[in-house]
């Protein structure tokens, strides 16, 4: 009776062992080709179509620096572009179910005022580097150059006695920030290294020391360091690609 009753225990598992198997098998296939390897995914990333995204992109940012750089007592300290393609998050607007990459751009420029920000200020606003909010946009538009003299002017402190919102220049693609008393500006985005391939940090200059520039621009008080960033209200980067599900088991296809 035991050796019959170890047999059936045997053939039970035997006979599981052969359904859940083709199951986990399946699985792993399944996976393996819904999430292609680094090598297809940089294939997939550098398309005719996501290289022209990208470089239109970069081309527009690219000017936004220039156009503010050239504004009088304006000067250039750093710029840095973080191209990052990853996979999309269920809190975007892309959901993992269609979409399988999703590529952005983090881009910065730093720059620092010798004079008086309050003198600087209305000669960014009229040099068109972006198309910044103006007055009358709302009773208090946060990001134009009324409310930022505003701020300054009242103290940050409204007429109600309510706290006003950060003084800032904004537009549909670029927010322009700078150091207030106590409060810097975000510090440069990190060297790295990044985890692979799929993050890729150009910086110009290429091989300084972020940090040590911003902090010599700023040393003894001299200067007020501005950050000019993609994105503008709560997102600070620019999607130009995104790779949609499709194909065989969802490669991707574009």
């Amino acid at each position: 009776m035991k050796a019959f009753l170890e047999k059936v225990a045997t053939n039970l598992v035997y006979l599981v062992g052969m359904l859940v198997n083709p199951l986990l098998n399946g699985a792993q296939e399944l996976r393996a080709s819904s999430w292609p390897t680094e090598r297809r995914k940089l294939r997939l990333i550098n398309s005719p179509t996501a290289r022209a995204a990208r470089a239109a992109e970069r081309e527009r940012f690219r000017g936004l620096v220039e156009a503010l750089g050239a504004v009088e007592g304006v000067e250039h300290v750093l710029t840095q572009v973080l191209d990052q393609s990853t996979r999309p998050t269920f809190h975007g607007r892309d959901h993992p179910r269609d979409t399988l990459l999703v590529c952005r751009i983090h881009a910065r420029a730093y720059f620092v005022v010798r004079e008086d920000i309050l003198d600087v200020l209305p000669r960014i606003a009229a040099a068109n580097v972006a198309d910044w909010r103006a007055h009358g946009q709302g009773p208090d538009p946060e990001g134009s150059l009324d409310h930022a003299l505003r701020w300054y002017r009242d103290g940050g402190i409204d007429a109600d006695g309510w706290r006003m919102h950060s003084p800032c220049l904004s537009s549909p693609g670029a927010k322009l920030t700078w150091d207030r008393p106590g409060i810097p500006s975000r510090a440069p985005i990190p060297a790295g290294p990044y985890i692979n391939r799929l993050f890729v940090l150009e910086q110009t200059p290429p091989d300084a020391d972020a940090a040590q520039l911003l902090d010599e621009a700023r040393a003894g008080g001299r200067g007020t360091v501005l950050e000019l960033a993609f994105g503008a209200d709560w997102v600070d980067h620019c999607q130009y690609h995104k790779v949609a599900r499709g194909g065989f088991l969802g490669r991707g296809r574009l």
